[in-house]
């Protein structure tokens, strides 16, 4: 986070992704003996600029901040650029796959307790193809027959979840299996472009910077594509 926004504060990178986590300080805990500890904060972290990026949460009181981010002060690059404090570091350009950070959760929650049997599943099925030599191109396609021999792997270690769910969560067991298929099969360097292939973030990070020479170029674009996003979502 403090690399971010020393990069962003110095106009020296465009960022792109989602809004990081905004941990921002340090505690000491001064321990109590039997009664517990005590936590207190003893140093906190600033950007260049001076922005905090500790993010401000709800007191303990039960009173939300709910204008928080009207309260957030406002910082300027070296360009002259606007940026915020008190959230974590807000990317230039925003940018994030929702539906599968949502169909992942809804995977997890049906797996519970069995995430590793799972895990231990994609690896087992990975290495056999290794081993039978059934795939031979790094760009091969994660099919439904390989879908359904999973789920077969799956119910054999133990795992008890609707069927249904598992046929909805397709699009990420889709994903992961193709993940370990290209590491086992084709090494950590194939696996390596198959994530890239499908990170949205990347794939604008590159769009963003083919064909800018310059870093005010760059940063002209990012501004641009901020826009079009902020007006994209004002007609929703």
């Amino acid at each position: 986070e403090i690399v971010a926004g020393a990069l962003q504060d110095h106009d020296r990178a465009v960022i792109v992704g989602e809004p990081t986590y905004g941990k921002g300080s340090a505690q000491t805990v001064i321990p109590l003996g039997a009664a517990g500890g005590l936590k207190i904060t003893t140093s906190r972290w600033y950007t260049p600029s001076g922005r905090s990026i500790s993010r401000r949460l709800a007191r303990d009181d039960g009173d939300a901040q709910s204008n928080a981010d009207e309260s957030k002060k406002k910082f300027k690059t070296d360009a002259g650029r606007v940026v915020y404090d008190g959230g974590g570091i807000t990317p230039d350009v925003m940018e994030s796959d929702s539906g599968y950070t949502a169909t992942a959760r809804i995977l997890q929650g049906a797996l519970n307790r069995s995430v590793g049997a799972f895990r231990d599943a994609l690896t087992e099925y990975a290495i056999s193809l290794k081993v039978g030599k059934t795939i031979t191109s790094p760009d091969f396609v994660v099919s439904q027959d390989m879908l359904d021999e999973l789920w077969k792997r799956m119910t054999a270690r133990g795992i008890t979840m609707d069927r249904s769910i598992y046929d909805e969560s397709s699009s990420v067991v889709k994903l992961l299996l193709g993940f370990d298929i290209s590491r086992y099969v084709f090494g950590p360097d194939a696996e390596f472009r198959r994530r890239v292939a499908n990170d949205h973030a990347i794939a604008t990070a590159l769009s963003l910077a083919t064909g800018a020479t310059t870093q005010r170029a760059l940063l002209d674009r990012a501004s641009t594509r901020q826009q079009q996003q902020q007006q994209a979502l004002g007609k929703e």
